[in-house]
């Protein structure tokens, strides 16, 4: 009966656990759109992925320099072939990764 209990228990926890197991991948693909300062849109050969960039925060588009840094980015990533490393999403559901263009942490940059 313990053994059933266990198991059980075991079973509950990883169904419960589920929905909040963080997936990693790599995605290659074009830039088609920017929507801030640090967060994009890249179509890969399935389907298009909105990114956040990684270990920043730009200003919004309503604030001060928030038009400037997008279109700081725009010239960086647009129509280009980038990058992306990520292990998790947000609460918006958008991945959060570190976009590279050629050898270029675009986040750094």
């Amino acid at each position: 009966m313990e053994f059933l209990t266990r198991r059980l228990l075991l079973f509950t926890a990883l169904i419960l656990s589920a929905p909040f197991t963080t997936f990693a991948g790599t995605i290659t693909g074009e830039v088609i759109a920017i929507t801030d300062g640090d967060t994009i849109t890249v179509r890969d050969e399935n389907k298009q992925h909105k990114i956040r960039l990684n270990g920043i925060d730009a200003p919004e588009l309503a604030q001060p320099f928030g038009q400037e840094s997008k279109l700081n980015l725009s010239d960086l990533l647009f129509n280009k072939q980038v990058v992306v490393a990520w292990k998790s999403t947000d609460l918006y559901d958008r991945i959060i990764g570190t976009v590279t263009i050629g050898s270029v942490d675009a986040g750094l940059e």
